[in-house]
């Protein structure tokens, strides 16, 4: 056992003293021999039980503000050592001061025997959390935000995982068709009326295409976004029909609601049905316009999300403005000469235009599952609209307008050019189901299927009326029907 200072300190008083103990008694020689040697064992025990460090002037880790246990040297000085805690904030206690003899509080106070600790680099803001919970890396300010994002399978494609506030532009194609209305047949063989050769479908819409176009801002931190959108389709069908093969005469189911409606080819006037039966050749032609803007509000957090393999949803909602255009326009020509159609004064046409106007606010909510690059969203989209209806119907040839050739109407003599226009409420909804893959952070390839279905629309097959003498029912468009257009579109996406 190593003899420290209190040890040898003891032997030696037990050695000055050894003469004198021989002349006492052996009681008192006991008992006097007693008291020292049981202080000695208690020093010892205690340099026992006390470790001296390997290097008592070791540096200590010291952080501003910070509260440490100090180690105290051995031995251990039971008489005056501090066994709180040693603050070194500097309304500290001063009775906890550490004893001015200790050179390793001193050392430790004073910052030698230990280099110069450098100031603690400044902390990164906290990551903002990722969709799926996890942090984002400090890598998505540099290289997200900065352009330096190279797609898919890269190092930067998961801390993508919410971008920056960006501005956005989408550019493509349509193909869409739509329903059809009750058909009103045109066209029949004189002598077979229970064949009917040409009918308002046969001129009807087919798959057409279109485009739109999109332009917007998103705003990362609160997930919104604000978008106008613009989309169009122009659709025109012909169809004809001639007499050739017929068991009698090319005429037209409508004669008799063409009774006292007369033309005047420039050489006599004559009833309309003079020029729609017995004719050479039928013809229809249709056409019909969409064009659709819109303004929305809409939240989709997972607009831009990108993870490495995680899945996110989210539901937002969608508020907005929407203006809607649906044009229709129908021709059915005759010509009883030839069967081309060419101007000939004997050519004569039956032309009705509706055009239906809607306005009004919309909401909706938009679903998006968002795994790695790919992205599937479901939209719904439901308004109130205000629809301003405008009509026009006209049978006329090279010659000029048929008119009322009725005297007993109250309308004859008066040119068959007629103009109506209405207001009514409409409803407007939109269902839209779309794939994206992103290429890149900038760029993002989209498909989908869209169908916009419109109630309380005007059509021209519905203009059609059962006596042309009655003004007053013509003038009053019809706008009771309803109206489906459904189709594909894709196209691709910019983002800067």
């Amino acid at each position: 056992m190593p003899k420290t200072p209190h040890h040898l300190a003891a032997l030696t008083f037990v050695e000055s003293h050894e003469i004198k103990a021989k002349s006492w008694s052996p009681f008192v020689m006991k008992t006097f021999l007693t008291v020292p040697c049981a202080l000695a064992g208690l020093l010892s025990a205690t340099a026992l039980f006390a470790q001296t460090p390997v290097n008592q002037y070791q540096p200590a880790t010291y952080r501003p503000g910070a509260t440490y246990f100090a180690e105290p040297p051995a031995p251990a000085k039971l008489w005056g050592q501090p066994t709180t805690n040693v603050s070194y904030s500097k309304n500290q206690d001063s009775a906890l001061e550490p004893i001015p003899g200790d050179k390793s509080y001193l050392d430790a106070l004073e910052g030698k025997g230990q280099a110069p600790e450098a100031k603690p680099a400044e902390l990164p803001p906290p990551a903002m959390p990722s969709l799926d919970g996890t942090p984002i890396d400090s890598s998505f300010s540099s290289s997200c935000c900065e352009g330096n994002y190279s797609g898919p399978g890269t190092a930067v494609y998961g801390d993508c995982c919410v971008p920056c506030s960006q501005w956005f532009a989408y550019g493509g194609g349509l193909i869409m068709n739509r329903d059809l209305e009750k058909e009103v047949w045109l066209s029949n063989d004189s002598l077979d009326y229970s064949r009917q050769l040409m009918g308002t479908h046969d001129a009807g819409m087919d798959w057409t295409g279109g485009y739109e176009v999109r332009l917007g801002k998103y705003f990362a931190a609160s997930g919104w976004a604000v978008e106008g959108r613009f989309w169009a389709l122009r659709d025109t069908t012909d169809f004809s029909i001639t007499n050739a093969g017929l068991a009698g005469q090319l005429d037209t189911p409508l004669d008799v609601n063409f009774q006292g409606l007369s033309y005047d080819n420039g050489v006599s006037l004559q009833n309309a049905t003079a020029y729609f039966n017995n004719a050479m050749i039928h013809r229809l032609r249709r056409s019909s316009d969409f064009y659709n803007v819109e303004l929305n509000f809409f939240q989709n957090p997972n607009l831009y999300a990108c993870t490495s393999g995680a899945s996110n949803f989210s539901v937002g909602v969608l508020g907005g403005l929407r203006y809607f255009r649906f044009a229709e326009g129908m021709s059915f020509s005759s010509d009883t000469v030839d069967t081309v159609f060419d101007g000939n004064p004997n050519e004569i046409n039956y032309n009705i235009d509706v055009a239906n106007n809607l306005i009004g606010p919309q909401v909706g909510f938009l679903g998006s599952l968002n795994h790695g690059a790919w992205n599937v969203s479901l939209g719904t989209k439901l308004g109130l609209y205000g629809n301003a209806i405008t009509h026009h119907s006209q049978v006329y040839g090279s010659a000029g307008n048929a008119i009322v050739d009725n005297v007993a109407s109250p309308n004859n003599g008066r040119e068959f050019d007629l103009n109506g226009s209405r207001s009514r409420i409409s409803f407007l909804g939109e269902l839209d189901l779309s794939t994206s893959y992103r290429l890149f952070q900038n760029f993002t390839i989209t498909g989908g299927y869209r169908a916009v279905a419109v109630s309380g629309v005007a059509l021209s097959a519905d203009q059609i009326p059962q006596n042309f003498e009655d003004f007053a029912i013509i003038e009053h468009t019809q706008a009771a029907s309803d109206l489906i257009l459904h189709g594909a579109y894709f196209g691709a996406e910019f983002v800067w």
